[in-house]
């Protein structure tokens, strides 16, 4: 569903007077916008030494540039060629380029360091120059989904991508003009309605043509929803043990965890939902997205990972094939007899057991 301009506006509006994620974190992104100014410089980067230069982008990866959560395992890749890593950010931050030039040899050409990926990128350029470059990372993605916007076609470059990005911010920022927006804050407006729970709920209210809900009613309903079943317990802890034990477990193949610069592989975020784990197998080249039932209909499942698969394949796969697994509880009859015409998809089934004994 496409949101009005209207709706849009009301939901800046939400945001920019009654918003709690507004009010917890944009101070906070802000000043380390503001802090992070400062040495995101040409002429600083040429004057630190090693040593400086390692240890501000090691603050900066940890906490994200104060705006993201990134995924530490490349963090210590990125910056072990301090003389690479420098070159890189100088090229980065060299205006006397065309931004798309840059971009596409950051992120794809001849600067690239692997693990540097768009998101930290597009941070480092918004906090050069806050005014004319914004973020791009999954949740600007999944909050121009929200919006119904397509901003850029998985078959764009990066650099045109992140040029209509732009574009994208742009617009929202013209939409409520009396509110003074920032790239900053309609960064965190699109993090807010895709990924907390109060603005999903905003985004609800907008489309049904009702008030919005104030923080004590939703806390309210909440509660009222009462206490999760045990088997949606017990299937989230699942998910979890599967992450730490995954090279352990017998898939059929050998796969691994696929990890970007923001996600380790477990509920990886896309414009469509969350997958529940997405690896790959490096010999096959083939991606396989993971789904837990989770006490939903057959049909439900199905349908969802076939929309993960069909995003896998556009955005992520490339050449790659697309593979599935279902993990169940028990036997699904129906389930079965979808999946003997769909040969991409897998069915496994879980046990978990107790056994206690007496020892004195």
């Amino acid at each position: 569903m496409v949101l009005s301009d209207e709706q849009i506006r009301k939901l800046l509006r939400w945001f920019v007077n009654s918003s709690e994620t507004k009010k917890r974190w944009l101070d906070h992104r802000r000043k380390a916008s503001e802090e992070n100014h400062i040495w995101i410089q040409p002429n600083a980067i040429q004057k630190m030494s090693d040593s400086e230069i390692e240890t501000k982008f090691l603050e900066y990866y940890r906490s994200g540039g104060g705006r993201q959560s990134l995924n530490q395992i490349y963090r210590d890749r990125i910056i072990r060629d301090k003389r690479r890593f420098r070159k890189m950010m100088l090229y980065l931050l060299n205006e006397a380029i065309d931004i798309k030039e840059r971009i596409d040899k950051v992120l794809e050409g001849e600067y690239r360091i692997e693990g540097f990926g768009r998101a930290i990128a597009t941070s480092f350029l918004m906090d050069y120059d806050p005014d004319n470059y914004c973020l791009w990372n999954n949740k600007t993605d999944m909050g121009f989904s929200v919006l119904g916007w397509k901003v850029y076609e998985g078959r764009d470059y990066r650099s045109s991508a992140y040029l209509k990005v732009l574009m994208g911010l742009k617009k929202l920022k013209d939409l409520g003009p009396e509110l003074n927006l920032t790239f900053e804050d309609v960064d965190l407006f699109l993090h807010t309605i895709a990924a907390e729970d109060e603005g999903k709920e905003a985004v609800k209210a907008v489309i049904e043509g009702m008030e919005f809900p104030t923080p004590i009613e939703r806390e309210q309903e909440r509660t009222s929803e009462g206490v999760e079943s045990m088997e949606f317990v017990m299937e989230k802890y699942l998910e979890e043990f599967i992450e730490a034990n995954f090279a352990r477990i017998n898939f059929g193949a050998k796969l691994e965890l696929y990890q970007d610069e923001e996600n380790s592989g477990r509920q990886y975020s896309t414009p469509i939902g969350n997958i529940d784990l997405l690896a790959v197998d490096k010999e096959k080249k083939e991606f396989v997205v993971l789904e837990l039932k989770k006490g939903r209909s057959s049909d439900v499942v199905i349908g969802q990972i076939l929309r993960y698969m069909g995003w896998v394949k556009e955005n992520l796969a490339k050449d790659w094939e697309v593979k599935g697994i279902i993990i169940v509880k028990e036997k699904d009859e129906r389930l079965e007899y979808a999946l003997k015409l769909m040969a991409n998809v897998g069915l496994f089934k879980y046990n978990v057991s107790f056994d206690i004994k007496k020892i004195t």
